[in-house]
């Protein structure tokens, strides 16, 4: 009986992880594009105390931040019982229709429990080594007074960049995901998310 609820308990994790996995996933895809592909649906617009709204501007203030967010993206929020401590993963992707093919840039925001920034940053380290993708660069940086890690990684069609922030028992992983091609294109609309955010 221990041994069956020790095995339920490792798939559930497993599928939050997979869940949380595909919300940074980006690349481009095989799939065919005869015609143009519909306008991104609009963002939620909602102004209830405790759910993240969006108009511009991206506020939650259960788990208390704020930033701008990108015009013209599609909007997701996943909120449950994540792994690891994670409370919100927050994606926006945008799909760019090339050759026959579906490329996707991805940014997100997830918002989990940790200890310290240290932490934190041993953790997205051993994520990359895991996955055996270079390191490219390494910065520690100061956003609205709030120091921040920001840690670049990929191979020659694929960049990834993460900077997070901690405050108050939590840690803010933002996530920047593109093929080559499209990395310094959307790179300018990342620094205006990374730069907007706030902790209160």
């Amino acid at each position: 009986m221990r041994g069956k609820r020790f095995n339920l308990g490792v798939i559930s994790v497993l599928v939050a992880l997979l869940v949380v996995s595909i919300a940074f996933m980006s690349g481009c895809a095989g799939k065919p594009s005869s015609s143009p592909p519909p306008p991104p649906p609009t963002p939620p617009i909602t102004s209830e105390p405790g759910v993240l709204s969006t108009q511009g501007y991206v506020y939650d203030d259960k788990l208390g931040y704020g930033f701008e967010y990108p015009g013209g993206w599609e909007f997701y929020v996943e909120e449950g019982d994540f792994p690891k401590g994670i409370k919100k993963v927050v994606s926006f992707e945008k799909e760019i229709p090339k050759d026959g093919v579906i490329c996707r840039v991805l940014i997100g925001l997830t918002v989990k429990s940790a200890t310290d920034l240290q932490e934190v940053k041993n953790e997205l380290k051993k994520e990359i080594e895991i996955s055996e993708t270079p390191i490219l660069n390494e910065a520690t940086i100061l956003v609205n007074n709030m120091s921040g890690y920001d840690i670049l990684s990929g191979i020659p069609t694929w960049k990834q960049r993460q900077v997070v922030f901690f405050a108050n028992g939590m840690a803010y992983i933002f996530k920047y995901a593109s093929p080559e091609e499209y990395y310094r294109m959307y790179e300018e609309t990342f620094d205006h998310i990374i730069n907007s955010f706030v902790i209160e």
